[in-house]
């Protein structure tokens, strides 16, 4: 199914797919201002703790109310939950004029995490009602793939309307349209008829009377948090018994410690090269520096996903293509880190995030493959939180580095730890005549029983 006739032929998803277009436009277009006020208020001095300090405000709220939002997602009508968590993001995202009015980055960090919060909820919602949205296994295939182009499209697309409003018309303005855009998406999921059939039961169930409906949200979100911690144990337990799997979540770890500091540093960079290359014919250089870095990036992304497709069409040899699309992730940071110019980091940033396609959707379907259906939902929960933290972790200790040691240095550092664990993924493989047996499907997966 292409996805012309998708979006033609479900209405309710296709209200589902622009409420997601408009409100991450928003939220790429937003970021580019953001980062660029964080780094002006900080100054010089920890411009690389101010950004590590926001990513981290950025990525936490997933995991603190990622638990809670699944919740509550289960139990109400969730095309609610995402218009109040697009009405609720309206409105906080109206903060950043008070930072930018009273320049704070403490109000940057609460407004950032408190966004995310609300976030949470909404992309629980928007994950949950696509397979009730669609009808078949082809829908559903279309679905996700529409979805995640659409995330790469909107952080060029987003970055670069971003880059431009905020050198030609200012910031404030930036975060206005934000707001805006999480308003519209409101309106327009509004206008879906779907409507879950138990929505109704459930909802009388949560909201009971008074202080009873409280205490039942709460026991719901304390049972969530215990389980959320049962099963990313259980799911250690399962990758601990497999080999492949183990190797797999090693080097995936790794990965996220050098890909912190990618994270924590393309901002800063995307800033002083854009001073350098735009400075003197543009307002504000470092918006427009840091919005050409961002475009890149979901470039890359877009030109990434057939790449990935086609290089990863046969399941033989995955593992080689995974090590070898590894070395040269590592390797391509290196090389940004060096570049002297924006024009010259730009072609090496969408080199590298074409690469990340290959070596990411290699990694997904080796997982994918090794993993017994019964477990594969822990076994992807946990391989996510171990990747975003140990990437988080990263983040500030690179920001901090950034801050003693300079940008150039410890992108450097960031680009060798990844190459490293390209290396390490070698060590770590089995025989090279063993691969097809080392990443059978589900249905031939009989390996190591973990019951």
């Amino acid at each position: 199914m292409t996805y012309r006739e998708l979006l033609a032929g479900n209405a309710d998803f296709r209200r589902l797919w622009s409420g997601q277009v408009v409100s991450e436009i928003g939220d790429w277009l937003n970021n580019i201002a953001v980062l660029a006020l964080a780094l002006e208020l900080a100054g010089p001095e920890r411009q690389g703790r101010a950004v590590a300090v926001y990513a981290i405000a950025r990525h936490l709220p997933l995991f603190v109310f990622g638990p809670v939002a699944g919740v509550i997602v289960d139990r109400t009508d969730r095309r609610r939950v995402m218009i109040a968590a697009d009405c609720a993001r309206a409105v906080l995202a109206l903060g950043f004029l008070v930072a930018h009015a009273y320049s704070s980055l403490p109000v940057i960090y609460a407004v950032g995490a408190s966004l995310f919060s609300a976030s949470a909820f909404f992309n629980a919602a928007k994950r949950a009602t696509i397979p009730n949205l669609c009808r078949g296994a082809d829908e559903m295939l279309a679905a996700n793939s529409l979805s995640a182009s659409t995330t790469a499209a909107t952080i060029a697309v987003g970055s670069a309307c971003g880059g431009l409003v905020a050198t030609f018309f200012g910031r404030d303005i930036v975060f206005v349209l934000n707001a805006a855009t999480f308003l519209a998406s409101a309106l327009i999921i509004r206008r879906m008829v779907w409507r879950r059939p138990t929505a109704v039961e459930d909802e009388k169930v949560l909201a009971g009377v008074g202080e009873a409906g409280r205490a039942g949200v709460a026991a719901y979100a304390s049972r969530s948090l215990r389980l959320a911690v049962t099963e990313f144990r259980e799911g250690l337990r399962y990758v601990r018994g497999d080999g492949v799997l183990a190797a797999v979540f090693v080097v995936a770890a790794c990965w996220g410690l050098g890909n912190g500091a990618a994270r924590a540093l393309y901002s800063i960079f995307g800033a002083r090269l854009g001073e350098g290359a735009a400075s003197g014919w543009l307002a504000r250089p470092k918006d427009f520096g840091i919005s050409v870095l961002f475009v890149a990036m979901g470039l890359g992304g877009v030109l990434g996903a057939p790449l990935a497709r086609r290089f990863n069409s046969s399941a033989e040899s995955l593992g080689a293509r995974m090590g070898r699309s590894l070395c040269a992730d590592g390797c391509a940071l290196f090389v940004f880190s060096l570049t002297p110019g924006l024009w010259w980091a730009a072609p090496v940033l969408i080199l590298r995030e074409m690469n990340f396609a290959v070596w990411w959707t290699a990694q997904q379907t080796i997982l994918m493959r090794r993993t017994r259906d019964a477990y594969a939902g822990r076994v992807f929960a946990t391989h996510e939180t171990i990747t975003t933290l140990t990437m988080v972790g990263s983040i500030y200790l690179a920001g901090a580095a950034a801050d003693r040691f300079g940008i150039r240095v410890v992108a450097a550092a960031g680009g060798s730890i990844i190459a490293l664990s390209g290396l390490l993924w070698f060590a770590l493989r089995r025989r090279e005549g063993e691969i097809v047996a080392e990443y059978p499907s589900r249905s031939e997966n009989h390996g190591a029983t973990h019951e």
